[in-house]
């Protein structure tokens, strides 16, 4: 975005005249500040200065931070600094000290948000050259003290406790008139922080009236809704309760204004003695769906108290334990089960049946609507046994030992109640699951199975048909079902598991399912149980269990599970080892070849890994590799070769490989890589393209066909690529962020802009998003 214009310098005679004259007042108004006892005081002292026209303070401000020490003086001892003087061209002087405690506290008092901005940036360059202010503005007095004491005007919270977070605005009206005010605005986190912000300010009641309009359209989707007093100061302990809970340091700017709000807030006999309506500030609306994964949300991530605020007064989950008993028990437990991670399978919501059977004493009859909600959920844990305390606590059917990720199944009732949904009781599906009888079980697993196959056969039979897009199935939908499905398929494995531990059948079906819903970290537990109890499968299932801890350990790196991906790296070399003494077999070898190279690589594998990574890539080719382990095997030669330096070998094995295997993952990249080293410039272009080909969302081509083209200034070239890209990845920061730098270097500005704005949405936060926004400010520089 353009940077402001700056508000223009004094040009008038008027103009020039005040500012002389307020230069001239620099020593005095410096004198009368430092004896200031009380910010009105303070604020006396600089009305002269403040109480100008904002061009003149500006210009102020700017004469005050002019004349800072030069690099002679800066060598000069602190005390000799703090004695220089500073001065305008042909004006007064003043010492640098004045001008330092004149802008700090024109930084805190003064009215105008571009004046403090500027006295911010005028006390940067005065610490530049080693002047510091000393003078700090003055605690605030006791409302006792005051003539007329402050009294509650107005607050408002943000309806987005859902979220776990609000803005809590809270103002007063003060002055002998009671026409200023003063505003603390808390920006509060249940999730992690606490206290995550503080602001306060006083002015006039119209300014403070502006700034709130200010603060609350930065949310532009929240609504606000009025609150009291005591209501603020119910929201503000809870967040305190949280930044004491998780060991967070308040901010500076809370610690700073702390006397004033306990005596305005926390400490306030209005507070105490006010109206608490018991609001929750939950966005009002939200769909039964989104309810159970914000109850599930909240409670995985610690925020105990927006999960107790989603059940009914009613409900079992509660167990007749008021809030602050409830909080406290689930964060003992929270200490100890230390949850992380939070993933969702599925969520499918359904009409609950209406009973006509009436008991007495039943919270649940048939008079009003619900719902019913079902979700497939994992967790990392660690094993306590306050999980057994809890009713919410569902059982996890599969539990990864290396992650501690437990696997759940749960569906939730809930009734609606004052125009909202909320959680009514919960029953733990896997834990039903269990208790099925094995036919049952079985004839499950087959419906979900003759489902998924039948949903495959008709997107197979639409798309060989020709059916216009309007009248195929929404595949988002079918694949929602297809996710839901597998996933219930698998918990009713775990409970055949239970019940027949010696069916390796049921064991096989239970790691395909996991392998279609490409969960490796559920894969593990099944290919793990396979390993142990079957002794005919070890080797294969050890075998597949490396692959698998290989590609979490990838996943976790991108994570950045540092410590975990080089655990898991480890794992996959030591089962991989396990396999191969069992039985030695091409692709293991070749496996465990490319593990060499890949998890010793810093940047390139040292000389020993190499030497070791060939050794095992001539123990594979001594077993009569079939075609697709000798593809393996050339594409890992190719490594070495290059990592040596030896790029026309490297070039000769990556050729055998994609000719061998021309869809075998990767290697059209590495055949680039190489042929651009060697100078081919068009042939890693073709091949780039190739790659393409075999996987028409391969981010890192399109990156390197636009590098490419741009090192070759086709910016036409790199502009279509893109296009093409982002045909493909249609959500895709990176190639956004790419096409605005291509288009800037074309001169197009404006259209850069869009793009990159549209980058910055996604994820502003992406290396090349903020490179393609250091490059835009760069050409409008030079503009």
């Amino acid at each position: 975005m353009a940077r402001k214009k700056e508000i223009a310098s004094p040009v008038s005679a008027e103009d020039q005249s005040r500012l002389q004259s307020l230069l001239a007042q620099v020593p005095d108004l410096a004198r009368q500040l430092r004896s200031s006892q009380s910010q009105q005081e303070a604020e006396t002292a600089l009305a002269p200065v403040t109480s100008a026209p904002v061009n003149v303070q500006l210009a102020f401000m700017r004469e005050l931070a002019q004349g800072s020490p030069g690099p002679a003086i800066r060598e000069q001892s602190p005390e000799s600094q703090a004695l220089q003087t500073l001065s305008s061209a042909g004006g007064p002087r003043w010492s640098a000290q004045d001008a330092a405690d004149l802008l700090q506290a024109l930084y805190h008092y003064s009215p105008e948000k571009e004046c403090r901005k500027e006295a911010r940036r005028s006390l940067i360059r005065l610490e530049g050259a080693r002047i510091y202010p000393q003078w700090q503005p003055p605690r605030e007095q006791p409302a006792a003290f005051q003539s007329h004491p402050p009294r509650f005007w107005k607050g408002l919270v943000s309806e987005t406790r859902e979220r776990g977070e609000v803005q809590l605005f809270l103002c007063w009206e003060e002055s002998y008139d009671y026409d200023e005010a003063r505003l603390i605005a808390l920006g509060l986190d249940f999730w992690q922080q606490g206290v995550r912000d503080c602001i306060v300010e006083r002015a006039s009641k119209r300014r403070i009236e502006a700034r709130l309009g200010e603060l609350m359209s930065r949310l532009e989707e929240a609504r606000f809704s009025e609150c009291t007093l005591t209501e603020g100061r119910r929201l503000l302990e809870e967040a305190l309760a949280v930044s004491r809970w998780r060991g967070q340091e308040l901010p500076e700017s809370y610690r700073y204004h702390l006397p004033l709000i306990r005596q305005l807030v926390l400490e306030a006999p209005e507070a105490e003695a006010g109206q608490d309506r018991g609001l929750t500030f939950i966005q009002p609306g939200l769909d039964p769906e989104e309810l159970a994964l914000t109850f599930i949300g909240a409670w995985s991530l610690g925020d105990f108290g927006l999960a107790y605020d989603l059940l009914t007064p009613q409900s079992p989950l509660r167990e007749g334990l008021s809030r602050e008993e409830w909080v406290e028990r689930r964060r003992a437990w929270a200490n100890e089960a230390h949850p992380a991670r939070l993933t969702v399978s599925f969520v499918t919501e359904s009409e609950q049946p209406q009973s006509g059977l009436w008991l007495p004493g039943s919270t649940l009859s048939s008079r009003g609507p619900r719902k019913l909600v079902e979700i497939g959920w994992s967790l990392e844990l660690s094993e306590t046994p306050l999980s057994g305390t809890l009713p919410e606590m569902a059982m996890g059917t599969a539990v990864n030992k290396e992650t501690g990720r437990h696997w759940l199944w749960t569906s939730y009732t809930l009734l609606r109640q004052d125009e909202s949904w909320r959680i009514h009781s919960m029953s733990d599906e896997g834990a039903r699951a269990q208790g099925l009888p094995i036919p049952e079980l079985q004839q499950r697993i087959k419906e979900h199975d003759d489902r998924v196959r039948e949903i495959s056969m008709q997107q197979r039979e639409a798309l060989l048909k020709s059916i216009s897009l309007l009248d195929r199935p929404d595949p988002q939908v079918l694949l929602e079902e297809i996710t839901r499905r597998l996933t219930q398929a698998l918990h009713y494995e775990d409970a055949l598991m239970v019940r027949l531990p010696l069916d390796q059948q049921i064991v096989e079906n239970a790691y395909n399912h996991a392998a279609a819903l490409r969960n490796g970290e559920r894969g593990m537990v099944y290919l793990e149980r396979l390993a142990q109890r079957f002794p005919g499968r070890r080797a294969d299932a050890l075998r597949e269990l490396a692959m698998t801890e290989d590609s979490l350990a990838t996943l976790f790196e991108q994570q950045g599970l540092k410590e975990r991906s080089r655990r898991f790296d480890e794992l996959a070399e030591q089962h991989m080892q396990e396999s191969l003494a069992l039985r030695p077999t091409a692709l293991g070898y070749a496996l465990l070849a490319q593990m060499k190279l890949q998890h010793t690589a810093a940047p390139l594998p040292p000389p020993e890994a190499l030497q070791e990574a060939e050794q095992l890539l001539a123990q594979a080719r001594a077993l009569n590799p079939n075609r697709a382990e000798e593809t393996i095997i050339e594409a890992a030669l190719g490594t070495i070769a290059s990592a040596r330096g030896n790029q026309p070998q490297a070039l000769q094995h990556y050729e055998r490989a994609a000719a061998l295997s021309p869809d075998y993952p990767g290697i059209w990249l590495a055949l680039s890589h190489t042929q651009r080293a060697l100078g081919r410039r068009a042939e890693a272009r073709e091949s780039l393209r190739r790659a393409l080909r075999y996987n028409p969302a391969d981010l890192q081509a399109y990156s390197e066909l636009v590098d490419l083209a741009v090192e070759e200034r086709q910016f036409g070239e790199a502009h279509a690529v893109l296009e093409e890209g982002l045909k493909q990845l249609p959500q895709s920061a990176h190639l956004r962020a790419l096409l605005a730098m291509v288009l800037a270097e074309q001169g197009d500005l404006r259209q850069a802009q869009r793009f990159l704005e549209e980058a910055e949405q996604i994820d502003q936060r992406l290396p090349s998003v903020q490179a393609a926004r250091e490059i835009l400010n760069e050409r409008r520089k030079q503009r």
